[in-house]
């Protein structure tokens, strides 16, 4: 390194933007994955499903004519799923609720809002959903005879799930989790928390990235078999060239997955 070398690191100029280059299929279509995503999350924390517990299922609800093709394996692994695909027949596992907006609806309807807010009450909310997304708005009749024309942007859509579904939506989609949880599930977001554990004791042993090591841990129950299922895949994660149970000596780093105790040493 030269003692007067200037502090930057660029050895050359930067390319300057190019029309040619942009993709804006591709854009579309990762920003449709990224809003995807947000939606999943979102109804993991409103529903108190941990990150790191997988789930069966996401079924997703798309607007007209939009497709997730080529980011079906990033929202998977984003949402910690094992399996995405899209329905247009949310009904399944969702009741429709639309309800007026009253800030955009107040000017429009002024005092009819009232027999707005009814119609929409008494009206099927999944089949005015379904006229919403092919066409972006609706019409209803109200009770002094008057049709009405609402659009989007004037009603909000809310959602009731089935039992055993979660739900979001917002622009036209939805995202629908599985909640059912089985065994399998559950062990696999054990092994999962173990990795965690692991992991953030190899960064607080400050470890290097690449280094090899070598894990004695002691567990019970569950846990100790969600490990022992899932002992070469934690092994694989966490660069252990071994991952046994036994007695901890040395440096015990004492911790918890689910409430249950989960005691380890590493070696390298």
């Amino acid at each position: 390194v030269y003692k007067d070398a200037p502090a930057s690191v660029h050895l050359c100029d930067f390319p300057s933007e190019s029309d040619a280059r942009k993709d804006e299929e591709l854009r579309h279509s990762m920003g449709l994955a990224r809003e995807i995503v947000a939606l999943g999350q979102r109804v993991r924390s409103s529903h108190n499903l941990k990150v790191r517990q997988p789930l069966k299922e996401a079924i997703l609800v798309l607007a007209h004519d939009e497709k997730l093709d080529a980011h079906t394996d990033i929202i998977r692994e984003e949402l910690n799923v094992h399996s995405i695909r899209t329905t247009d027949e949310p009904q399944k596992y969702v009741e429709f609720e639309i309800v007026p907006n009253f800030r955009a609806l107040g000017p429009k309807l002024g005092k009819r809002m009232p027999l707005c807010k009814k119609c929409l009450q008494t009206t099927d909310g999944s089949e005015l959903y379904d006229q919403l997304e092919s066409h972006g708005e609706f019409t209803i009749t109200l009770e002094d005879g008057e049709p009405v024309t609402l659009s989007r942007q004037e009603v909000e859509v809310r959602l009731t799930e089935h039992e055993g579904y979660a739900a979001s939506s917002a622009g036209g989609r939805v995202v629908v989790l599985d909640t059912q949880i089985t065994d399998e599930l559950v062990r696999e977001g054990l092994a999962r928390e173990v990795i965690n554990r692991v992991q953030t004791a190899r960064k607080s042993m400050d470890l290097p990235y690449e280094a090899r090591i070598r894990v004695v841990y002691a567990a019970e129950g569950q846990l100790a078999e969600a490990i022992e299922e899932h002992k070469d895949w934690i092994a694989g994660e966490t660069l252990a060239t071994a991952f046994e149970a036994g007695a901890p000596a040395g440096e015990r780093h004492e911790t918890e997955v689910n409430e249950t105790p989960f005691h380890f040493t590493i070696d390298t």
